[in-house]
This record gives structure tokens, C-alpha cells and sequence, in this order.
């Protein structure tokens, strides 16, 4: 059975990840469109980078928590 300190720790890393992917793919979508019309750009840009660094921060902490757990 696997020990309750280890899953929250993998699920803040995953939650995380889930962060700071989600904003630089929010970043970076108007980039990846194609086509003949200008691409919209992000608004509030400075908000998306704040949450990228706070998914960072969170992703950090979670592995920095499973790799502590894992050698009790």
C-alpha cells in the first residue's frame, strides 16, 4: 500500500506541473496558430507568468517532498 505522505506529495507536484504547463501553453498558443489573420494576443500577461511561477514553486516543492519521502 502506498503511504499517504508520498500521494499528496505526488499529487501537489502533478497539480503543479498542471499549472505551469497550462500557462505556457496559454503563453504560447497565439504563437502556434496558423493562418492568414493576426493571432489575438494574451491579455493579461503578466498574470499568466505570475501563475507560471507559482506552478514552478509548487511543482519544486511536490518532488522536493516525494524524493524526502522516499527514503523513510
Amino acid at each position: 500500500m502506498v503511504p499517504l505522505p508520498q500521494i499528496l506529495a505526488e499529487l501537489i507536484m502533478a497539480l503543479g506541473a498542471a499549472l505551469l504547463f497550462a500557462n505556457v501553453y496559454a503563453l504560447v498558443r497565439p504563437r502556434l496558430r496558423g493562418g492568414r489573420e493576426p493571432a489575438p494576443q494574451v491579455q493579461a500577461r503578466g498574470r499568466v507568468v505570475i501563475n507560471m511561477l507559482i506552478g514552478l514553486v509548487v511543482m519544486v516543492w511536490g518532488f522536493a517532498s516525494f524524493v524526502a519521502g522516499g527514503s523513510a
